[in-house]
């Protein structure tokens, strides 16, 4: 695990066994694309994977595997059965800042170094075989590199004395499922800062999800809006969201 460490993974999130099923945190790194991430147990790399796509979306994949998705489904079983023993399993990322080069080629740090780990750390549930990237990711390469964060949906809200005083705000029904489950870390991007500021999700007011940013968001609000202002949000993921001042999405 220090070896991971040394080179600038960071822990991004961890599993939780509910109800039987999994269910993901993901605290940091949830949009990041061209990411290499681990799956750690008692200090122990047990999994070490690529990913073109956002961290989220990938581990989506072990959430709920499809029938043909072999490495989805044994690493779904591996991990419900490490938590059904009272273990834990955490996620670290190591993301690509786009900063490493060759000549005027960018290289993939992702891609460049997940074959040397597996050979040197060896994780059991790698098989000493790196993970693949599916022919339909491998396609879209390309533009998943070289494009922004795109957002599934945007909404606003206006914003409230209570909000702008205590730094949250609510989703709206319409937009609701949009948005992570009770409890649940989630990013906020505030106006075009390249770095997320965490907060929690809330669901406990009738279901209906609070997005509660603190200090941070307060004081975003109190820099950049005016009570009663637009806030236009764009949702990344379930736990990453954007939001703009002025309404704009």
């Amino acid at each position: 695990m220090n070896r991971l460490l040394e080179i600038g993974f960071e822990p991004a999130g961890h599993w939780l066994r509910v109800e039987g099923k999994l269910k993901l945190d993901l605290t940091r790194h949830s949009t990041q694309t061209n990411i290499l991430y681990a799956f750690v147990c008692d200090a122990e790399v047990m999994y070490v994977g690529k990913t073109i796509q956002s961290l989220a979306t990938r581990m989506s994949g072990y959430r709920t595997p499809g029938k043909t998705q072999t490495t989805n489904i044994n690493n779904n079983r591996r991990i419900l059965d490490v938590l059904a023993r009272g273990a834990d399993i955490e996620i670290f990322a190591l993301p690509d800042n786009g900063l490493l080069h060759y000549g005027k080629f960018h290289l993939n740090l992702a891609a460049a170094l997940e074959d040397d780990i597996i050979r040197k750390l060896d994780p059991p549930w790698n098989g000493g075989k790196p993970e693949k990237i599916p022919d339909a990711e491998m396609e879209s390469l390309e533009s998943v590199a070289e494009s922004p964060l795109t957002f599934v949906e945007t909404f606003h809200f206006i914003l409230q004395q209570t909000y702008f005083r205590s730094g949250f705000f609510s989703v709206g029904v319409s937009s609701q499922k949009r948005i992570g489950s009770d409890g649940e870390t989630i990013e906020l991007f505030l106006g075009s800062a390249q770095q997320p500021v965490l907060g929690t999700i809330n669901r406990r007011a009738n279901g209906t999800p609070r997005v509660m940013g603190g200090t941070a968001l307060r004081d975003w609000f109190h820099k950049h809006a005016h009570a009663m202002d637009r806030i236009g949000v764009q949702v990344l993921s379930p736990t990453s969201i954007r939001l703009s001042a002025g309404g704009g999405c």
